[in-house]
């Protein structure tokens, strides 16, 4: 097992180094202004790099490949998941709104209804 460099890199860095890297500046799209895939290098939505050779030019096993792909295809579902939660916790959230205020509409019409019968009696 061999960290790659990239990796033993980003461990020698300082917590400030991390920090400011952190706060790098982001267009109004939402991406940063210069990424590594516009600079020839593979990015995953997931922010995890694919298996890719290494200084000595050997390139990733089958099974490392293999990983990556099934680790991908496990990051969608879970994002897929994730949305569907999402989702019906705002369609329970709205349906939950929805019934307090017809429950207070039905509150104020029997206020009123209470009120005009005390003034008519």
């Amino acid at each position: 097992f061999q960290l790659s460099e990239d990796v033993v890199n980003r461990m020698k860095e300082s917590p400030q180094s991390k920090r400011d890297s952190q706060r790098s500046p982001r267009s109004p799209s939402g991406t940063a202004p210069f990424s590594q895939a516009a600079a020839g290098e593979p990015r995953s939505p997931t922010g995890i790099q694919p298996p890719m050779a290494n200084e000595s030019g050997q390139k990733p096993s089958a099974a490392e490949q293999e990983l990556y792909r099934r680790y991908e295809q496990e990051h969608a579902l879970v994002q897929e998941e994730l949305l569907r939660l999402a989702k019906r916790e705002r369609e329970a959230a709205s349906e939950a709104l929805n019934m307090a205020l017809q429950w207070e509409r039905n509150n104020i019409k029997e206020e009123r209804q209470r009120a005009a019968q005390l003034v008519s009696n």
